[in-house]
């Protein structure tokens, strides 16, 4: 039965979810294996069928309204969240969306610790949640293609794939220290994707294609004559376009693999399996080069695929290190030591990020003390989570945890003598949970 607005509140909270995931996980299969034998009619078939199914459209408003982390920022039209009311009202307009044109988008400026501010677009809600339709259709297609060296804003893909696949180019061989690691940085890459070479790439049905087009084009507020060219950062399919813009950069150096033929006694090429030698995620990338390659070639080579697409390298990101000497990448340090053992941990830079993170919680007065030291066990936790598979006896956590303690003595000393007594105790419980009391162990 369809959802009336009068009773929207009682029918959002008993909507079939369960049954929408399925039903969109299910078309989204049959898409994946249509483009896998590359039957492009059936591809786009189900395409249209999913982008109009009932399902698709309740899911990407639960995505926009409940889910995605950008659903506290508002775009042009004022408004960060909708009642329950006004999103069955976004769901009659999402069934009729033709002559459909993207609405410009809100720029806002993120603080980077370089000093510098990069501009994030906002688009509306109304925007958010068709363009999360389109991630529904467009994702299936780019998973059937897409490289095991890409790694960035994919399902079931994390960053800690991401090191894994360093650990398994620089870990368990007896040439590791003789390579090398060129790491490329792309120049304002969202910036300067050439938009009629992405559409190219895109493989969509038109009407939906035209949909991509009118959001690439939306532009800036009051500035859209001159943010046209841009490929706007705050979207929800924003990633997904950067990963098939990018597809197959990161396959440029891969090999085949070798293996010891014992009757022949001699190295065979095993074609069947190659070797990942390039990994990227989303526009950050590194190469692992042998001691004997030419590292001018592989740059060339990225060049040139970059030019095709109007971007190219930033210089001041581009380096290239030998793996004895240690790279940063994704907030970890990786260096292979003189005993050919890769090790890990978080980079300084990262950790200086934590570190200013929670001094600057702890001394946001706006929030009693309590809830400032939950504020930062959710910090510390989460640090602590994203770096459990490093070796973490490199870094010092103890100067946080110091500090912490005696910014807090500092504020209970405030207190009556009787009271500081008792906050003492408390204060030393709760210091020792948020730093110590923690499950991912130092190795």
């Amino acid at each position: 039965m369809q959802p009336t607005l009068k009773s929207g509140v009682e029918d959002w909270e008993t909507l079939p979810w369960k049954k929408f995931r399925k039903d969109v996980f299910r078309l989204q299969h049959r898409i994946y294996k249509a483009q896998q034998i590359e039957n492009y009619k059936l591809v786009h078939k189900l395409q249209r069928l999913l982008f109009n199914s009932r399902a698709a459209k309740f899911l990407a408003l639960r995505q926009v309204r409940q889910l995605h982390t950008g659903k506290v920022t508002a775009g042009i039209e004022g408004a960060s969240k909708l009642n329950k009311r006004e999103i069955f009202e976004l769901f009659k307009e999402l069934n009729n969306l033709k002559g459909y044109k993207h609405s410009p988008l809100k720029r806002v400026f993120i603080p980077q610790s370089n000093g510098e501010k990069r501009p994030l677009e906002i688009p509306t809600i109304k925007d958010k949640a068709i363009q999360c339709l389109i991630n529904y259709v467009l994702e299936p297609v780019y998973e059937a293609y897409a490289s095991k060296g890409s790694l960035g804003f994919r399902p079931t893909r994390s960053k800690w794939d991401t090191q894994k696949n360093i650990f398994t180019n620089l870990s368990g061989h007896n040439t590791n220290s003789n390579k090398r690691i060129l790491k490329i940085g792309i120049e304002k890459c969202f910036e300067k994707i050439n938009h009629e070479k992405l559409i190219s790439l895109i493989k969509l049905p038109v009407k939906i294609l035209k949909i991509i087009r009118s959001a690439l084009k939306a532009g800036v507020l009051n500035k859209r004559a001159i943010t046209q060219e841009r490929t706007p950062k705050g979207g929800v399919v924003s990633p997904l376009l950067c990963n098939i813009a990018l597809h197959g950069i990161e396959d440029i150096w891969n090999q085949p693999a070798r293996y010891f033929c014992k009757k022949k006694k001699e190295w065979v090429i095993r074609k069947s399996l190659i070797i990942q030698r390039g990994i990227r995620y989303v526009d950050d990338m590194i190469f692992v080069i042998d001691n004997q390659e030419n590292s001018n070639e592989l740059l060339s080579k990225i060049n040139d695929f970059l030019a095709e697409r109007g971007l190219n390298t930033k210089e001041t990101q581009t380096q290239l290190v030998k793996s004895t000497e240690g790279f940063n990448f994704l907030g970890w340090q990786f260096e292979v030591k003189a005993n050919n053992v890769l090790t890990c941990w978080p980079s300084k830079k990262n950790r200086r990020q934590m570190i200013g993170k929670i001094k600057t919680m702890m001394k946001d007065s706006r929030f009693t003390l309590d809830q400032r030291l939950n504020k930062i066990k959710v910090i510390y936790r989460g640090w602590r989570k994203y770096h459990q598979y490093c070796d973490l006896s490199k870094v010092n956590l103890w100067s946080i945890s110091d500090w912490t303690y005696k910014y807090v003595k500092k504020l209970n000393n405030k207190l009556n003598k009787h009271d500081r007594t008792i906050a003492k105790i408390k204060r030393i419980k709760d210091i020792h949970d948020i730093f110590n009391d923690h499950k991912y162990p130092l190795f």
